[in-house]
């Protein structure tokens, strides 16, 4: 046991509800620490009695006669785990006092972990300021990665050679000017959190202080920069960039804004959403994350009605974000209204297999094609062939992808995720339709398959709103002043 005697919850049992990847991720942290999990519960009564690590998964109705025990709800998915929230209190009476939120109790543990708190007592190696940008997913295909690398390349041009790239894996276009600058570290995934990871990336910070840490994620990294902050709160400074719009990542952001010297949503709403959750005011920014974007679009549209129109998508072939799992019934909406088009998928992901099956099966290769990874450089050729880009997704944060389809003169017809009102004024340059609602997009093409005029118009409007925003030059220069500005602390 590690300290487990004075930590919040010492003297309650824990459940934990989920038996996914958080699920297994947080029984681990738990078991490896000496403490006991009381159950495992799932709502998926095929999984009751299953083998789960060194016991089985249980039904949620162990929850009767349970009137002490913690709850831990280990849900990734925000609708989902708030269903559970409710269920728990009207079958079984249990309200929101005996639940553990799952990264409280992740701290909480990194509090009494003995590995973790040696590790931050040991003797660190100071030199000059250094800079480090988080990437611990690794540097392949995505937004995050797209920027981190962009603006990483753009600083060290500029002179800056103290930047570094926290990484575990990838080599996905990564510029010759970054390779020696991409620090790998091992980070165990299929255990989140697990403390050997923390302890390699403490030592890893520590040793680079004083430093400022430039985090993309609610994951490792920040959680082992929050730490370090705890114990040094001058040697590291922390500036959050938050890529995605969700209530329940704002929440846990909020929770480590004493550790924080600034948030930076990507669009307003995560700002807004942050201020929600009671961060101030004077710690959070936003800004536009820079695409390549000519001064003047010069391309062509499809306006032969006898022609398809070109329907486009770019990005991670997933169902969890992306919800590319909706592709069937879009693309079933397009053809019940007998809509002429052609929609090129761009990207690869956990669904890629499912919508190649699915092509197959329904003799759609001519009109939904999977075309891969593409590199950077055949971005902008991407998007000047479509007349529409389109987004299923369920969240974003302000999707790099669209605004590069909108740079290049596509119509953007998306579903209402976060920073999206920043860029589409529905009607004008694009629509927005609710998130979920596949006929409410299949109305939009359908609209602008009969009405095709209106295509090339409406492209123009929207790399007209776009390009005055996302220069690199405006963007360097932010960062450069916020950069010199935070280690001014010092």
């Amino acid at each position: 046991m590690r300290g487990w005697e004075n930590m919040k919850y010492s003297n309650h049992e824990i459940i934990i509800y989920g038996s996914g990847q958080r699920g297994r991720g947080i029984y681990i942290l738990l078991i490896n620490n000496g403490i006991n999990v009381k159950h495992v519960i799932d709502t998926n009564e095929k999984k009751w009695n299953t083998p789960f690590y060194n016991t089985v998964i249980s039904s949620p109705d162990v929850l009767e006669d349970d009137n002490t025990s913690y709850i831990c709800i280990a849900i990734a998915k925000e609708e989902d785990a708030g269903a559970v929230r409710e269920r728990i209190f009207t079958e079984y009476g249990i309200g929101l006092e005996r639940e553990i939120g799952y990264f409280d109790l992740v701290w909480d543990i990194y509090q009494s972990d003995s590995d973790i708190q040696g590790a931050l007592n040991e003797t660190t190696i100071k030199g000059s300021p250094q800079c480090i940008f988080e990437c611990d997913y690794g540097l392949g295909l995505g937004g995050i990665e797209a920027w981190t690398k962009s603006i990483c390349k753009e600083l060290l041009l500029r002179g800056r050679q103290n930047i570094h790239i926290i990484s575990d894996s990838g080599t996905y276009e990564i510029p010759d000017l970054l390779r020696e600058k991409v620090v790998k570290l091992p980070i165990h995934h299929d255990e989140m959190f697990a403390p050997e990871s923390i302890v390699n990336i403490i030592r890893y910070l520590m040793s680079q202080m004083p430093c400022v840490v430039v985090t993309g994620q609610f994951y490792m990294t920040f959680l082992s920069a929050c730490l370090v902050k705890q114990h040094f709160p001058d040697q590291i400074h922390i500036i959050s960039v938050i890529h995605f719009g969700k209530e329940e990542l704002y929440r846990q952001y909020a929770s480590k804004e004493p550790y924080v010297d600034l948030f930076i949503g990507v669009s307003k709403d995560i700002t807004e959403g942050l201020r929600r959750h009671g961060v101030l005011e004077n710690k959070t920014d936003h800004m536009t994350c820079p695409v390549e974007c000519d001064a003047i679009l010069e391309r062509s549209y499809t306006t032969e009605e006898t022609k398809p129109i070109k329907l486009g998508f770019a990005g991670r072939v997933n169902a969890k974000q992306k919800r590319m799992d909706l592709v069937p019934a879009l693309v079933n909406k397009l053809d019940s209204r007998r809509i002429h088009y052609c929609f090129e998928i761009a990207g690869e992901g956990d669904y890629s297999k499912k919508l190649r099956e699915f092509v197959a099966d329904n003799g759609l290769e001519e009109r939904v094609k999977l075309v891969g990874k593409l590199e950077r450089k055949e971005i902008s050729g991407f998007w000047k062939d479509k007349d529409i880009c389109l987004s299923l997704s369920d969240y974003e944060g302000r999707s790099i992808s669209i605004m590069e389809a909108m740079a290049n003169g596509a119509v953007p017809v998306v579903t209402e995720t976060s920073g999206v009102h920043e860029d589409i004024t529905d009607g004008e340059n694009g629509y927005i339709v609710g998130v979920g609602d596949m006929d409410a997009l299949a109305e939009r093409i359908a609209f602008l398959d009969c009405h095709r005029d209106r295509i090339g118009t409406m492209g123009q409007n929207a790399h007209t709103q776009i390009f005055p925003k996302c220069q690199m030059s405006r963007h360097l220069q932010y960062w450069e002043t916020l950069l010199d500005d935070v280690r001014g602390r010092d």
